[in-house]
């Protein structure tokens, strides 16, 4: 494609300021998520981009453009979003925010919709910028979108719209989709409003590990157990343990186990109880102790540490596997 020479001049001029804000905002930005767990992606507009832009007829003159560098922080759902708005409040000097739902769209009608954040980086001299070439006054434009919203624009975007001619079908199967990540996202939101809801099945297993997460739960409510042994994640510390009994043939006695747990830590002073050890192995010393479990278990690697064995030489070759650090 042959572009106006004016137009390619404006963007060569512009292209190193576009890097440098670029380069400082992916700075700042992939900091703050990195520091939350989000994902982020850049890019720089192309001059074929551009062009194509330029001829929407929406934009009267080149300061206008908006979106010259943008980027997009992909959150896992819509409640985190506006704890990245206030850190772009924060962190630039910002222009517009252009919310989802913002824009008035037919109920029956399903597009993009994220929210859009329109901002310059800040200038450390509190002067009139607008008129100077810099790189205080390019506009960038930064996207929020949940983990699905995402997925929808990357997984349909070249199939609508990159083919050589424009396909109802193509572009009604891509709005389907879009009501199916709207209803996604909005259930998530809901969760905790929409779960109760569920049909609870009586799923033995399922019921176990609540019941050891529990019965955990209690003993640090009781302040019995220190709290800097409290595990990060307790149901992925019911599912360690209910594994462990699994693999002992104890699933089914699971009252049993919590009983002698919950006996053993009542009668040991709080002062007492290990802290150089994690919880499972705490737990997994009293049932070993109690010979509610019997070692070696078949094909379990024990996370085993000098630690442990300091207290509980029990340990000491009667594990069979354990996990090997490779140093």
């Amino acid at each position: 494609m042959i572009y106006p020479s004016i137009l390619d001049r404006q963007y060569q001029q512009y292209l190193p300021l576009v890097n440098k804000v670029a380069e400082l905002v992916r700075e700042t930005m992939l900091n703050f998520c990195d520091t939350n767990g989000y994902a982020f992606t850049k890019r720089i507009k192309t001059i074929e981009s551009l062009a194509e832009k330029i001829e929407t007829g929406r934009f009267k003159k080149w300061s206008e453009l908006d979106d010259l560098f943008g980027c997009t922080v992909i959150i896992p759902n819509l409640s985190q979003e506006q704890q990245v708005i206030k850190f772009c409040k924060d962190a630039f000097q910002v222009v517009k925010i252009v919310k989802r739902g913002q824009n008035k769209k037919s109920p029956d009608t399903f597009k993009f919709d994220s929210t859009r954040i329109y901002a310059r980086l800040k200038s450390v001299e509190d002067t009139n910028i607008d008129n100077l070439l810099s790189i205080y006054t390019v506009i960038f434009e930064i996207q929020i979108k949940s983990a699905f919203e995402h997925a929808w624009a990357v997984s349909t975007h070249d199939l609508v719209y990159k083919g050589s001619e424009i396909d109802w079908k193509k572009l009604r199967l891509a709005a389907q989709i879009k009501a199916i990540v709207e209803q996604l996202d909005t259930m998530i939101l809901a969760f905790e409003q929409i779960s109760p809801a569920i049909q609870e099945s009586d799923y033995p297993e399922i019921k176990r590990k609540c019941q050891i997460a529990v019965a955990t739960l209690k003993l640090f409510e009781r302040n019995k157990i220190p709290e800097e042994l409290k595990p990060k994640d307790m149901t992925r510390f019911g599912e360690n343990l209910y594994g462990i009994l699994a693999r002992g043939g104890k699933e089914d006695k699971v009252q049993e186990v919590i009983k002698c747990i919950t006996e053993k830590v009542n009668l040991t002073p709080l002062d007492e109880i290990p802290r150089s050890i994690s919880l499972l192995q705490y737990f997994l010393a009293i049932l070993v102790e109690a010979e509610i479990i019997i070692l070696p278990l078949d094909k379990y690697s024990f996370h085993i540490t000098s630690e442990l064995l300091v207290l509980y030489p029990i340990f000491q070759g009667s594990v069979g596997l354990s996990f090997e650090y490779e140093l």
